[in-house]
């Protein structure tokens, strides 16, 4: 006998309405936008499922689920993935658009292909379709290539802009971010920006996951246990894609195990962990940016990931111990010699909070709020840090009276700001030599980057 076909091997963007789940708000709110001939920008990250809800929304089996057929007799849905298309000229765009117009409605439209060209083509083809008194949907996936492309210039961004607010075309357009932030700086500040409704793409809602992550394990007859959908809601979160890649490596692993128990829920995690690797790398490269890497790094140091702004990866542990490995848990690059440099202006928090000591994962264990500190706010914490583990120097000297000189050597150089001494007047004050005071400077330093340390990698062990 055949195994079964694992149902979770769906890499791509789906085109079946039975296989999509969840998203049941948001559907409900592009139907609404769309039955009122709204332009709509769906905004989300890589593989979050911008495609597969452009592909569902125009189906009918689609429309039927949420009631708003008989609400969309009059609109023509069409298609379009300009990812593939880098370099289109507007002439190019233009047939591209009237060619998928034309051939994904031939059962509801008689019209020929414009001989004309450009925007003169286009804009006859809508005349023909609003002469039969129907409204057509641009589904415009990866526009963010035609908003990038030089070859589209202010003029072609206003034609597009009029002929919407005319009411003679709707844009659904799909984008891992704002439209404007993908656009080249000749078309920056572009009205044709204003005419979109954002609607972002998140998570699934927990109910959604769970729906998810056991139709298709049930229908094949070989159902999770809830420990084994609890460790992929834990692994995967909310994100679909993540949620699929877990799925369908859990699913083989019942199949050739006989079930999953602890070791191979391990060994699922690893899999998953080196599968997704390559698609986490790419959205921390090319799909975030450097505040949102700030505030991911801010997350996972704190180990809270309440109140984050990207849940569908925060609560992915995959994606958290991605973060972590690339960035929270590598040594730390202090040395005695940036500690130095910190203790030189420890009155300075703007400099402290752009210097090594800020990458400190005992600096964001601290923060008070769930947001990345500020630099201001990354250096005020370093001084406060650095005064406490010059409190707790004394017990790392050794003789006490030896460790209670290096500590007032430190105090009197680096921290007593309003009584901050020289050398030569630590010397005089602690009645010993300036050649004594200078070592006994650079031992506290020694002892305070060691002091320091401990301080770290205790916070990291919690």
């Amino acid at each position: 006998m055949e195994p079964p076909r694992n149902p979770y091997g769906h890499a791509r963007a789906l085109q079946d309405p039975a296989l999509f789940f969840g998203r049941t708000r948001l559907m409900r709110q592009l139907y609404s936008l769309i039955s009122n001939q709204q332009s709509v920008s769906l905004i989300g990250v890589r593989r979050i499922g911008k495609s597969s809800v452009l592909h569902c929304l125009r189906t009918h089996d689609m429309q039927q689920r949420f009631g708003v057929e008989a609400d969309l007799q009059a609109h023509l849905f069409a298609f379009i993935d300009f990812s593939q298309h880098l370099h289109h000229t507007r002439p190019d765009f233009f047939r591209t658009i009237c060619t998928h117009l034309i051939e994904q409605n031939r059962g509801r439209l008689t019209i020929t292909l414009p001989q004309a060209e450009g925007e003169e083509s286009f804009s006859e083809l809508l005349y023909g379709i609003h002469k039969l008194h129907l409204h057509p949907v641009l589904l415009l996936d990866g526009f963010d290539t035609v908003t990038r492309n030089p070859h589209f210039d202010a003029n072609f961004f206003s034609f597009l802009r009029s002929i919407a607010s005319n009411g003679m075309v709707s844009y659904i357009t799909a984008s891992s971010a704002s439209l404007d932030t993908y656009c080249h700086h000749d078309i920056v500040g572009s009205p044709f920006f204003n005419i979109f409704i954002a609607q972002h793409l998140g998570p699934l809602t927990r109910e959604e996951a769970h729906q998810l992550i056991t139709t298709p394990a049930q229908a094949s007859g070989h159902p999770f246990t809830d420990a084994e959908v609890a460790f992929v809601v834990e692994q995967a979160g909310g994100h679909p894609f993540l949620i699929q890649r877990v799925c369908h490596l859990l699913f083989e692993e019942k199949l050739h195990s006989h079930g999953a128990d602890v070791t191979h829920l391990k060994q699922v995690r690893k899999q998953a962990y080196d599968d997704l690797s390559p698609h986490f790398s790419h959205i921390w490269q090319a799909g975030l940016s450097d505040a949102q890497q700030e505030q991911f790094k801010h997350e996972v140091r704190r180990n809270d990931a309440s109140g984050s702004k990207m849940p569908e990866l925060s609560e992915s542990a995959l994606f958290r111990t991605f973060v972590s490995n690339l960035y929270v848990l590598h040594p730390i690059k202090l040395t005695p010699k940036s500690l130095e440099q910190a203790l030189k202006k420890l009155n300075d928090v703007k400099f402290l909070g752009e210097s090594d000591l800020a990458s400190l994962n005992l600096v964001y264990a601290r923060a008070e709020t769930a947001s990345s500190p500020s630099v201001t706010g990354k250096g005020m914490l370093v001084s406060k840090i650095l005064h406490e583990a010059c409190e707790k120097l004394r017990g790392h000297t050794g003789q006490q009276e030896a460790g209670n000189r290096v500590y007032e050597v430190l105090q009197y150089r680096y921290f007593k700001h309003h009584s901050k001494m020289s050398i030569p007047q630590i010397g005089a004050r602690l009645c010993i030599s300036r050649r004594q005071v200078d070592r006994d400077r650079k031992k506290g330093i020694e002892v305070l980057f060691k002091v320091l340390c401990e301080m770290e990698m205790a916070s990291r062990e919690k």
